[in-house]
């Protein structure tokens, strides 16, 4: 016979799977989390009541409706079913999770931050054994706990004592984002849990494999976000400490030792991986050029803004984002055409700024459900009291999320809302009643959330008033595909570049353009002009220019390799060697030649060769679309 609490028991132990699982699978993460609200409607039917839905949980259900507006009001046109379950409206089910906010009781939501706590451990071992294993997990396991030749492989980071190679970790997850996103939402269970076992330590006896446990479970937890490379998460993390403090009135003077050793320690790691990493170093160098790979978010908000300018007030609805993404994107590829391929593989399902996001589905109701949710979760979570800490990934991923669009990935978005159900109760009398000094420091935090806001989106309309001939730049690499420095920086310099002493070879690939003239939907037409690009074997005063160029000429898929998670084929079609022509050399390829099934990149491999001991490069004059 079922009893009186068994739909909600059930419904509890999903909810602990979830917690715990999470980091594994977003099929396992929505499985449970979907089987826990199952049984939370089944209780609320066996005892006939209604569920409660708080005033957050409403604006947030609020939010995803504004994303219906506009597809309302071309109702003869709109495809329901596809703008119901196909798209942006369809996660509005997640919301749904709140409701377990009222209906857990105090020993359950204790219980529930154990699978917290379980899921971070399990978040912790998943991200070292990425951290040391020369596949990405996630394919390998769905393949059959086999690697598949052409699966795209895990970025190398570096190789230790030149035996021991360390990969990006990402866990079980498809890119670091993610994986860093579930890191801010998990890793501060450990840290708090830590800070409260050396605390109680004080007073009464703990068995010393609890503390060590924990320990290093926070050491190894911050090594992995800090090798993650998820730069948002960093600042994020920061920026939520940095509100926090506002409430717990920290003695900078108490801890500032422990502070500068710490800050040294960093500041020394980063040295060491800025001078022996070229994935770090280019993590680093891309916060500080303009000409960089971060160019994409150029593009996007470029996209946003112009959308925005035409249905800021009602929004243009859900389901409809890539749609008029491509329609902006077509007409700068017309004036630019060698945006198209960058363009084309940019991610056109959401914003890469969740508040812009919600402003370009839902409009200003959007906007004003948004800032609403973020209001009265702070007041939530700041009224916690000592428990604050353990929802600190709250305010990393609202920083965060002005980055990338963390509350748009179910795997982010689920954990996300499921930690907030975890909030103390707002009937109970000592939590609601809040002094004035408390009510002050709420105020302080939000206006601080809202300033950042405001500043983010400042940051982004800024990013678009970089001109569009400027988001282009052809890259090089060496045979390993790494990034060439030196090489980079003779692509359409103003003189040739110094190479070190002693150098008598040097390769590098120079990324071309397509051998089709393309517009997205658009049919795709074999390119009439030739591609090409010049070599400036200039006379100089000091230094010896290259005795001889061995060119090859290279054609390379174009499909999209972060979605397909496959390397990109490429092959040599044709070899030719140069002496110094002691003047400008022009090479071209004509488009027609050496063409493939579908549309691919011409592509150039130079092999420079010195006799002298001052070698420098000559400069190469190349236009964006290789003209």
């Amino acid at each position: 016979m079922i009893g009186k609490e068994t739909f909600h028991k059930i419904s509890v132990v999903f909810l602990y799977l979830f917690f715990a699982l999470s980091p594994f699978s977003i099929s396992l993460c929505q499985i449970f989390a979907g089987a826990s609200l199952f049984f939370l409607f089944l209780d609320c039917i066996q005892k006939r009541e209604l569920p409660q839905f708080e005033t957050q949980t409403l604006f947030w259900i609020l939010l995803y409706l504004s994303f219906l507006f506009t597809p309302a009001s071309n109702g003869n046109e709109t495809n329901w079913k596809k703008t119901i379950l196909g798209s942006e409206f369809g996660d509005v089910w997640m919301a749904f999770l709140l409701l377990h906010h009222t209906r857990l009781s105090y020993r359950e939501k204790t219980k529930l931050k154990q699978a917290v706590l379980v899921g971070a451990v399990f978040l912790i071992l998943s991200g070292l054994v990425s951290l040391l294993f020369p596949y990405r997990l996630a394919p390998y396991v769905m393949d059959g706990f086999q690697y598949i030749e052409g699966k795209r492989l895990p970025h190398l980071l570096v190789v230790l004592w030149q035996k021991l190679p360390l990969y990006l970790p990402i866990g079980f997850q498809s890119t670091h984002l993610t994986y860093g996103g579930l890191l801010a939402i998990y890793l501060p269970s450990i840290f708090q849990r830590t800070f409260r076992c050396f605390q109680i330590a004080k007073t009464k006896p703990i068995p010393y494999f609890y503390k060590i446990f924990f320990l290093a479970s926070s050491f190894v937890g911050f090594i992995l976000l800090f090798l993650n490379q998820s730069r948002s998460i960093w600042f994020g993390l920061l920026f939520g400490i940095f509100l926090i403090s506002f409430q717990k009135k920290i003695k900078i003077k108490k801890y500032l030792p422990a502070l500068s050793l710490g800050i040294l320690v960093f500041v020394g790691i980063v040295f060491f991986l800025y001078q022996n990493n070229w994935l770090f170093q280019r993590a680093i160098d891309d916060l500080f050029a303009k000409r960089s790979l971060e160019n994409q978010r150029v593009w996007i908000h470029k996209m946003n803004f112009a959308i925005l300018k035409d249905f800021y007030f009602l929004g243009i609805g859900s389901g409809n984002y890539q749609t008029e993404f491509i329609t902006q994107a077509k007409t700068l590829v017309k004036e630019f055409p060698e945006l198209y391929y960058d363009l084309s593989i940019t991610p056109k399902s959401h914003a890469h700024f969740d508040f812009l996001e919600f402003w370009i589905l839902g409009g200003f109701t959007a906007v004003v459900s948004f800032l609403s949710f973020l209001y009265l979760e702070t007041k939530l979570i700041l009224r916690a009291g000592k428990q604050t800490g353990f929802y600190l990934g709250f305010f990393a991923i609202v920083f965060a999320g002005s980055f990338q669009c963390y509350l748009v990935d179910d795997e982010v978005l689920l954990p996300f809302l499921g930690i907030l159900c975890l909030l103390p109760s707002g009937k109970l009398k000592n939590f609601t009643q809040s002094l004035p000094s408390k009510k002050n420091d709420e105020k302080k935090v939000f206006a601080s959330i809202l300033f950042w806001i405001f500043l983010s989106s400042l940051g982004a309309l800024y990013l678009t008033k970089t001109p569009a001939k400027d988001l282009f730049f052809h890259r090089t690499r060496t045979d390993l595909n790494f990034p060439a420095a030196l090489a980079q920086v003779s692509i359409n310099a103003s003189a040739p570049v110094n190479v070190p002493e002693g150098t008598k070879e040097l390769y590098f690939k120079l990324a071309g353009c397509l051998d089709h003239d393309s517009n997205f939907n658009e049919t795709h037409k074999v390119r009439e002009v030739p591609v090409g690009f010049q070599i400036h074997w200039e006379d100089l005063t000091s230094g010896e220019l290259p005795e001889s160029i061995e060119l090859e000429i290279r054609k390379r898929e174009s499909f999209d390799q972060d979605k397909e998670y496959r390397v990109q084929a490429e092959r040599i079609v044709k070899k030719v060697s140069f002496k110094n022509s002691k003047q400008i050399q022009r090479f071209q390829v004509d488009p027609k030649e050496y063409l493939g099934k579908e549309p691919e990149f011409i592509d150039f491999g130079l092999k420079y060769t010195w006799k002298g001991e001052r070698p420098v490069l000559p400069r190469i004059e190349i236009s964006g679309n290789c003209e």
